[in-house]
């Protein structure tokens, strides 16, 4: 008998019963609902003022303005800029929601290090830490989240989760795109004498429009 056969017979020795895969179902089953059981509250019941809350917190630095619609955007984006002393001249992620809309001024800057403003369309957000959730694709490229000096990212309200259990429950049995990444305020490092600042590993600004 090989080392091989003698690891498998022990294996089966432990394991006899056909009935145990269910019972290790059931066991992670009760697991999964205890730690539900357990989670924290939100400070705020409201998944939006919950998220708006985390997300303009001293510690996040993100901005936030609300929308009523997509055709409002490009305004918003004019706004940030005159705001920000900044040329209305924006890398605008190839998503069709974006490109669908009315610029009135130059969208098609490219993405490089030195990019000031890229505007991008976030797949969801989790009110319990202020996070943004992006799905890398054709027309979400993973670079506008961490080229430009300025990122100006759209959410739609529906698509604000409460935790991160809850986007991973709503992606089971979906496609897995190559990178998942969650984005909570802007860049900031404090590897020098503890001292905050902003932009060191990515955009300086975040500034989120809340659409709905």
């Amino acid at each position: 008998m090989s080392a091989h056969d003698i690891l498998f017979a022990a294996l089966r020795r432990l394991c006899p019963d056909e009935e145990v895969p269910d019972a290790i179902a059931a066991r992670a089953g009760a697991l999964a609902r205890a730690m539900q059981a357990c989670l924290p509250p939100l400070e705020f019941p409201d998944l939006v003022e919950n998220f708006v809350a985390r997300v303009t917190a001293e510690k996040v630095g993100a901005t936030v303005e609300v929308l009523a619609g997509w055709e409002h955007l490009p305004d918003a984006v004019a706004r940030y800029a005159l705001a920000q002393g900044l040329e209305q001249e924006v890398a605008l992620q190839p998503d069709p929601r974006l490109l669908a809309l009315d610029w009135g001024f130059v969208r098609d800057v490219p993405l490089k290090s030195d990019t000031m403003i890229a505007v991008g369309v976030a797949r969801g957000g989790i009110a319990e830490t202020g996070s943004l959730l992006f799905h890398s694709g054709p027309d979400a490229p993973t670079l506008y989240g961490f080229m430009p000096l300025h990122h100006i990212v759209a959410l739609e309200t529906r698509t604000i989760v409460a935790r991160f259990e809850d986007y991973t429950a709503q992606e089971q049995g979906k496609p897995h795109p190559r990178n998942v990444n969650f984005i909570t305020g802007a860049s900031g490092t404090t590897d020098i004498e503890g001292v905050l600042a902003r932009g060191a590993h990515g955009p300086r600004r975040l500034h989120i429009l809340l659409i709905g």
